[in-house]
């Protein structure tokens, strides 16, 4: 597919990765439907970007994302790719003996996790391949994983929501290329982000730095580059693109 051709839903489009992709993408010719649970951060985007479509919604609430899906539809029924991307990290050991009274990793951060990680992407793609299949188009679905998919120490919850994500990846890919909808995952390592460095401590980044054999944490630009990779590659289908500078976890 055409960057020009391309008219993308584009979750958590706010601020990170998804607004680097919402920019990128737009700059590049391809109209843009950025969804977030943020409006003002929605709102400045639209302030320097005109051309954006904007949409506030909780994605992790499946009746707004019916909604919101809904409405993009019916202004443009020729809406044919969706990126998964709104996401939050959190750390936490199942069992931290250091905390008290209850050394046992958070239910309220699980559920957190897994509602904002794993339904969320559910919701949205449930409702976007609905149309897609209805409206018959072809298109794609992007859906941004993690490297710590494959078992993160200390992210239980993250590490479980990102394999979940996978392998709904995977199925779609499967269920939905019948109908020329492609299903692809993009997983980045360690990245440069204020999310990284908010999520790990120095010592424990840096080691993840000297463990990656590129020595280096990667940029948001080299995650956007895959993804306009999986977009313009019309037989990539149901596989996980790795932007790791090639750490193995």
């Amino acid at each position: 597919m055409e960057l020009s051709e391309a008219k993308i839903i584009i979750t958590g489009a706010g601020s990170g990765f998804g607004k680097s992709m919402a920019i990128h993408f737009l700059e590049s010719k391809a109209s843009v439907y950025a969804v977030d649970i943020d409006k003002q951060a929605l709102e400045s985007l639209k302030l320097v970007y005109p051309g954006i479509h904007i949409y506030q919604c909780d994605v992790a609430n499946n009746t707004q994302v019916e909604q919101i899906i809904e409405t993009i539809f019916a202004e443009d029924s020729g809406v044919n790719v969706l990126i998964n991307n709104a996401g939050i990290m959190k750390n936490a050991p199942l069992v931290n003996l250091l905390q008290r009274p209850d050394n046992r990793h958070s239910l309220d951060v699980w559920q957190k996790v897994m509602d904002v990680n794993q339904n969320a992407v559910f919701y949205t793609t449930r409702s976007f391949a609905s149309k897609m299949i209805k409206n018959r188009n072809k298109g794609l679905i992007v859906n941004i994983s993690s490297i710590s998919a494959k078992g993160n120490i200390g992210q239980t919850a993250y590490a479980a929501s990102k394999a979940a994500v996978e392998a709904m990846t995977k199925v779609w890919a499967k269920e939905l290329g019948f109908f020329g909808v492609r299903s692809v995952a993009v997983a980045p390592g360690f990245m440069d982000t204020s999310g990284t460095h908010d999520a790990l401590e120095g010592k424990m980044l840096n080691r993840w730095i000297d463990l990656t054999p590129l020595k280096r944490t990667g940029k948001i630009k080299e995650v956007v580059s895959a993804v306009q990779f999986v977009i313009e590659n019309d037989f990539m289908n149901g596989e996980v693109i790795h932007v790791n500078g090639g750490l193995s976890i």
